[in-house]
C-alpha cells in the first residue's frame, strides 16, 4: 500500500485491489446507488457507485483514490472513492471563451466601421478578422 498524503481524515491511497463484491442496492435522494465492498492490501472500505457494472474498482488492477472515515447507525466504517484525472485543464477552455468574446467585440467594432461609412459593407468580415487578430496578438504582449 503506497499512501501519497493525508489531510484531516482524508488518506489519498494507490493500491492493487483484491477483490470487489457487491452488498446492496439503495435509493437516495440522487437515485439508484449500488453498494460494494472493496478489499485491497489488507485494508477494506465502501464504495457507492451509479451503475451495478461499475469499473473504477477491478479485482488485480491498481487503482488510486481516497479513504475517508465515517460513522454510521452500524458504527465506523470506510468510504473509498476513485480519485479522477482532470484531462484538460481550464486554460483552454478560458482561452476558448475569451477568443469568443474577441469575435463578438471585432464584428461589433467592424460594424461601427460600415456605419461610420469608414469601410464597406463588403469588407466587413476581412475587418473583423483584422480586428480579431489584433486583439488576440494584443493579448498575448499583455501576458508576457
Amino acid at each position: 500500500m503506497l499512501i501519497n498524503f493525508e489531510t484531516s481524515n482524508r488518506k489519498i491511497m494507490k493500491s492493487i485491489i483484491e477483490n470487489v463484491k457487491f452488498v446492496k442496492e439503495y435509493t437516495d435522494k440522487f437515485g439508484k446507488k449500488y453498494y460494494f465492498k472493496v478489499t485491497y492490501d489488507g485494508g477494506s472500505g465502501y464504495y457507492s457507485s451509479k451503475s451495478k457494472d461499475q469499473t473504477k474498482f477491478v479485482a488485480g488492477q491498481e487503482a488510486e483514490f481516497t479513504e475517508e472515515p465515517r460513522t454510521g447507525k452500524n458504527g465506523d466504517y470506510i468510504v473509498v472513492k476513485p480519485i479522477y484525472q482532470s484531462r484538460q485543464s481550464n486554460f483552454g477552455k478560458a482561452l476558448t471563451k475569451e477568443k469568443a468574446r474577441y469575435s463578438g467585440f471585432a464584428v461589433s467594432y467592424a460594424k461601427d466601421l460600415v456605419v461610420g461609412g469608414r469601410i464597406q459593407k463588403e469588407e466587413l468580415a476581412d475587418q473583423a478578422w483584422i480586428l480579431f487578430e489584433l486583439m488576440v496578438e494584443m493579448d498575448k504582449t499583455l501576458e508576457s
